[in-house]
């Protein structure tokens, strides 16, 4: 605490914009430039469940959907993912990858140690846990603010 006000929100903000750019020179060392940012984040998801619609990657990439829209059309332009009407809900719209991506899942979880070495560099095992619990209750009570809860 600093003048007797927190500066959780600052820090993590910080966090954010030094290790996005440290993830992306992880990523380039790689190979895996087309995975950076917001492109990964939808990839990622696919990768653990694919073929779902626009509002369940909304929830797993925390993207918005104007946001998640426009990610969507350059992954289908660059050929890593495809739309196709849900035979279930006609106004629905499934996302599914064509199977370009592949070439990278040999490479990410490599990357991935990388940055999590850079990341948890001087943590103890308890503090990692410890502190990813902490994580978690935070970004839940931000899911519960955008909900209005």
């Amino acid at each position: 605490m600093k003048n007797g006000r927190t500066e959780g929100g600052t820090l993590i903000s910080q966090i954010h914009q030094v290790s996005q750019r440290v993830w992306y020179d992880v990523l380039s060392r790689n190979g895996l430039e087309d995975l950076a940012g917001a492109r990964g984040r939808v990839i990622f998801a696919l990768w653990n469940e694919d073929n779902i619609p626009i509002k369940k990657l909304v929830e797993k990439t925390s993207l918005d959907k104007a946001t998640l829209t426009g990610i969507i059309d350059r992954l289908e332009r660059d050929g890593y993912v495809k739309r196709t009407p849900s035979p279930d809900d006609k106004r629905a719209t499934l996302i599914s990858r064509t199977g370009k991506d592949e070439i990278f899942k040999s490479k990410i979880p490599e990357a991935s140690d990388q940055q999590n070495k850079l990341f948890y560099k001087g943590f103890s095992t308890s503090e990692i846990k410890e502190f990813e619990e902490y994580l978690k209750r935070i970004l839940q009570n931000c899911k519960e603010a955008e909900a209005g809860e």
